[in-house]
């Protein structure tokens, strides 16, 4: 309770600077920005959490942003959750990623604070999304000036952590006339250290995993667009968004196997793995066509091309040593070789246009995610590669997903209905070629899906007063497996544990129902119940004696009901409180075959709070934390409690077109994971750490017309990013 207390004194927070914008006067021919937006703002079905003007946001890549987001947690394996819900669909710029698993990871790393406008959080997103996300959708929104003339800002920082790490930022802005033309980079360069243990008792064996894992990629981050106003309601765009993440690693791992009646020293595993060469590059070309008229009709289309390449080498060094942990009794190398070429195809179109007392939206959808894998495995014997035929492979998997929406809006008085029905069809199909161990001939494996589903939607409002609302909400939700997870070939990770995928995972649906309340951006209210059924998680099995493997299974149903809580209030004029509560219960029913079951239940909270304190006209200073109490992860893992703080303060200079900031992340180091399973006579425990607390320090300055040019005011899809997917 003393952690919570201080968690809650201490807290999170941002301020920004706003824009208010009066379409209604025409007379102006420019306004200036002069106001600051909350830290965090909730509005109707979503939570914004605004990341431009946080002062201990700088030096964070989009991956940190999100843990201290309200309502956001990570697991160690970066699994992403929302309001305590998994499956969560990351956007940027409201466009779906398409990316899964490390390849996700890898895009939210190379997206630094410095050109990160926002990050806004959606539970339950209308029928007008994708269906995919059970837990939700978070669009992270970047900087993007509507300012005239030429202008931008410039930003760099160093953080000093365990080792120094630099970043850098670059945002400019070119309008004149009828073409707007934007672009911005952004790189973070430095080392990333992680400490983590694993320890299990298997077959009569006491086996304990230590690592020390040193990551040394940079993530760079470009985009590059232009937008041309053919006229009043025609609108075209383009961009090109790029996202690179290079560099070497190493994990050097100590495993002691134990007897586990007497506790004696059997034997000690000393195993390297040397990632000498991981190459992951993503891109996205966008074509975007928008028509607007006065009578409120509109219609967009977007054509996009994505692709992502991985090229992942690495080589596992395992010795064996004795009892003595000094005499080394064998050891063995063996190199990898990963290779993944995902491309992604998409099209879309979505009109909508006033319909009796509200609008009438509909839409088409199509979109195709080819994934070429191959991995390749060399024994090294005497310091020469031999390519091991059996434990090599190639998976290739397509999956194409057609859909169409209709979604209404209306309103009678203080009433309000938006309810829409989305139907999706999913053609997946894969195939796995590999040797047979036992006869050495071609194999291959297929997996094909074919499935239809419909999502409908609806939320029901009612605002008896202007500061007063009240909603009910029913949403259904898909997530489907990730590629990786459904390539059934077994990865090796050191010589007593390995990975692998499960070519027969099937999606797990999601149906939600809530009931909410709002009091004029004072106090969001939200109570939801979510049935998640063939839900998929991790599993860990033991396997060969004392090794084990690790596989994505469908275990069963999950009930969780939820409540948030999100409230905004300044006590004195200069102090600014955001606080989001999220207090569920958790309950799985374990059941993934005859033998196994279980039912496991938690009742949890996480704490979310922002404090900004403005010391003057130029400076301000910036409290924040979170709490999370012990919770469910996956399906088995029971974790501890976690919490962190963090402060900092900017003052701005140079005319006030400068910015200095400085801030300390994770204050007293307690951003640790500690998480245990005792289930099916299998018990392990893990714990880790990472270099989580930074001395930062940053410096930004804007450049250019800073003021709003008088014609982008008048109701113009251009700047309303909400209706523009780029």
């Amino acid at each position: 309770m003393r952690k919570v207390i201080l968690i809650v004194l201490c807290g999170i927070t941002t301020s920004v600077c706003a824009q208010k914008k009066d379409s209604t006067i025409r007379e102006l021919k420019e306004i200036s920005i002069t106001t600051r937006k909350k830290p965090v703002e909730f509005k109707e079905g979503k939570i914004v959490y605004n990341v431009s003007s946080s002062v201990n946001a700088m030096g964070s890549n989009a991956l940190d942003l999100l843990k201290r987001s309200p309502g956001v947690s990570i697991d160690p394996s970066n699994n992403i959750s929302l309001n305590g819900r998994s499956g969560v669909t990351v956007y940027i710029d409201g466009k779906p990623t398409y990316m899964q698993g490390e390849a996700l990871t890898a895009l939210l790393r190379s997206l630094q604070s410095a050109n990160i406008q926002r990050i806004e959080m959606m539970p339950d997103p209308s029928s007008k999304y994708d269906a995919a996300g059970s837990g939700g959708i978070i669009d992270i929104r970047l900087k993007k000036n509507t300012a005239s003339g030429l202008n931008g800002d410039i930003a760099a920082g160093i953080h000093f952590g365990q080792t120094p790490k630099t970043e850098a930022a670059l945002n400019l802005n070119y309008r004149t006339g009828k073409f707007n033309v934007f672009g911005n980079y952004n790189h973070y360069f430095g080392y990333r250290n992680m400490e983590y243990d694993y320890y299990r008792e298997q077959v009569a064996q006491l086996i304990d995993n230590r690592t020390k894992d040193t990551d040394k990629r940079n993530p760079v981050n470009f985009k590059i667009g232009v937008d041309y106003n053919i006229n009043s309601r025609h609108t075209l765009g383009l961009m090109m968004n790029a996202n690179l993440y290079f560099g070497p690693g190493l994990t050097n791992t100590v495993t002691y196997l134990a007897d586990s009646a007497t506790k004696r020293l059997q034997s000690v595993l000393r195993a390297t793995n040397d990632y000498y060469s991981q190459k992951q590059n993503w891109k996205n070309y966008n074509f975007n066509y928008q028509y607007k008229d006065t009578s409120g009709r509109l219609f967009t289309t977007d054509l996009d091309y994505g692709y992502y390449r991985a090229r992942i080498k690495n080589l596992l060094t395992n010795h064996f040593i004795a009892a003595d942990s000094i005499t080394e009794t064998g050891q063995y190398s063996i190199r990898n070789f990963n290779f993944s070429d995902i491309n992604i195809y998409g099209i879309k179109a979505d009109y909508e246009q006033p319909f009796a007392k509200g609008k009438l939206s509909a839409g088409i959808k199509g979109n195709a995610v080819i994934s070429d894998n191959e991995v390749q495995l060399f024994d090294v014997m005497e310091k020469k590669d031999q390519l091991n035929i059996a434990r090599s492979n190639t998976f290739r998997y397509e999956e194409s997903v057609y859909a169409a929406y209709i979604l209404a809006d209306q309103q009678w008085g203080n009433w309000k209905l938006r309810a829409g029905v989305r139907g999706e069809q999913t053609v997946a199909n894969g195939a796995l070629h590999a040797k047979s161990i036992v006869s050495g001939q071609d194999t291959i494996q297929e997996v094909k899906n074919r499935y239809f589903d419909l999502f409908p939607s609806v939320h029901l409002s009612y605002q008896p007063s202007a500061t007063h609302q009240f909603t009910l909400g029913y949403n259904r939700k898909i997530d489907r497996p990730t590629y990786t997870d459904l390539n059934p070939f077994e990865y090796q990770l050191d010589e007593l544990s390995k990975w692998k995928g499960n070519a027969f995972l099937r999606p797990q649906y999601a149906s939600s129902i809530s009931l909410g309340y709002n009091a004029s951006g004072i106090l969001s209210a939200v109570l939801t119940y979510t049935h998640k059924r063939d839900m998929f998680v991790p599993v860990t099995d033991s396997t060969g004696g004392n090794k084990m493997v690790m596989m994505p299974e469908n275990v069963g149903t999950q009930h969780m009901i939820g409540l948030n809580l999100t409230s905004s209030v300044s006590p004195l004029e200069w102090w600014n409180i955001t606080a989001n509560v999220n207090m569920y219960h958790r309950q799985h029913l374990i059941s993934f075959d005859k033998l196994r079951t279980a039912t496991l239940r938690i009742n949890t909270i996480q704490i979310n709070i922002q404090q900004v304190f403005n010391i003057g006209k130029k400076m301000q200073a910036e409290l924040s934390g979170y709490y999370q109490a012990p919770d469910l992860a996956g399906g088995f893992q029971r974790t501890k409690h976690v919490w962190v703080a963090n402060i900092g303060v900017q003052r701005k200079v140079m005319k006030d077109n400068g910015t200095l900031r400085i801030g300390i992340s994770d204050l007293f180091q307690t951003s640790r994971w500690y998480g245990i399973r005792d289930f099916d006579g299998l018990y392990y425990r893990n714990n880790g750490y990472e270099d989580s607390r930074q001395l930062k320090l940053g410096f930004s300055y804007r450049f250019g017309n800073m003021k709003i040019a008088g014609n982008r005011e008048r109701h113009s899809g251009l700047e309303s990013e909400s209706r523009r997917v780029k």
